[in-house]
């Protein structure tokens, strides 16, 4: 410490000239009269700092390694599984573009019901296709932009058993739809977690049930068939936390969503819906179109 390094005063109190011998002559110290020698007191150590600036970055050291030890291990399996192994309670057995889609559609249907108990929609799985004509690409219209996305894509049909594929029972609704998008929402979760190499992501929803004298044609027309669109980023963080944190594991009925899940659902695909038709070009290349909703 500084202060060790300042001369002790003269036992006079009075400061020694330079150069001039300081002599003080002493009793001699007898047993009677010897005083005991305190033991000298220590204070704290000057590499004190320093060790516990040494420990604590080995501290961080360990910490940092025990971290990256836990990602490694929790990470270990197909990339695309995340930080968490146990992301959901089921898994599909198949993961290829051409069978893994299929299971994850067999095992979310069923799960989502009407309020009567009815199965809310049927939901078949395959690539990127209009009655077996192959797509080329989806173009994204957005303003006066358009945009060509393409790769490798699955698409999801949500149909019911009405007239083009409409809902046959029950009554249209804010909520019904919301359910639909939760189902679609889950769809795309499961795939672009257990799917390797998928770029994108279509769900094409049931239209609106025709009205009474109106055929599904003009029912179409009227009302184009909404698409849910998307790519991997758009669901990055909810890939990195369980399922449940997202979509809990029993789904509501359409007058069941708790609000909290209303908002969730309403967050992560109000602004991936769109209006979708099939269009082919001069060039004879077929295209799935999509548009913002303008109402």
């Amino acid at each position: 410490m500084a202060r060790d390094l300042i001369p002790p005063p003269s036992p006079a109190g009075q400061p020694v000239p330079d150069g001039t011998p300081h002599l003080i002559e002493l009793p001699p110290e007898t047993p009677e009269h010897a005083t005991p020698h305190a033991p000298a007191a220590h204070g704290p150590s000057e590499f004190r700092n320093r060790f516990g600036f040494i420990m604590g970055g080995l501290g961080g050291i360990v910490l940092a390694a025990a971290a990256i030890a836990l990602i490694v291990f929790t990470t270990s399996g197909p990339p695309n599984e995340g930080l968490y192994k146990n992301w959901s309670k089921w898994k599909p057995q198949e993961t290829s573009m051409s069978d893994g889609p299929p299971e994850i559609a067999t095992h979310v249907a069923p799960e989502y019901k009407l309020d009567d108990g009815k199965q809310l929609v049927n939901v078949t799985a395959g690539p990127l296709e209009a009655q077996g004509v192959p797509l080329d690409d989806v173009i994204l219209q957005v303003q006066n932009s358009f945009h060509q996305i393409s790769g490798s894509a699955v698409m999801y049909t949500l149909s019911g058993l009405g007239p083009g594929g409409s809902i046959d029972s029950g009554t249209p609704s804010k909520e019904r739809h919301r359910l639909v998008r939760r189902e679609a929402l889950e769809l795309a979760l499961y795939t672009f977690r257990y799917v390797p190499h998928v770029d994108m992501v279509v769900a094409l929803l049931p239209p609106p049930k025709p009205a009474d004298g109106e055929t599904a044609e003009q029912a179409l027309a009227k009302n184009p068939v909404q698409a849910l669109l998307y790519r991997p980023g758009d669901l990055k963080g909810q890939l990195q936390v369980p399922l449940g944190a997202t979509v809990p594991a029993k789904a509501p009925t359409p007058d069941t969503i708790p609000a909290k899940e209303a908002t969730t659902i309403d967050a992560l695909t109000l602004s991936n819906l769109f209006l979708s038709t099939f269009r082919q070009t001069q060039d004879l290349r077929a295209h799935l179109v999509l548009q913002r909703p303008t109402g």
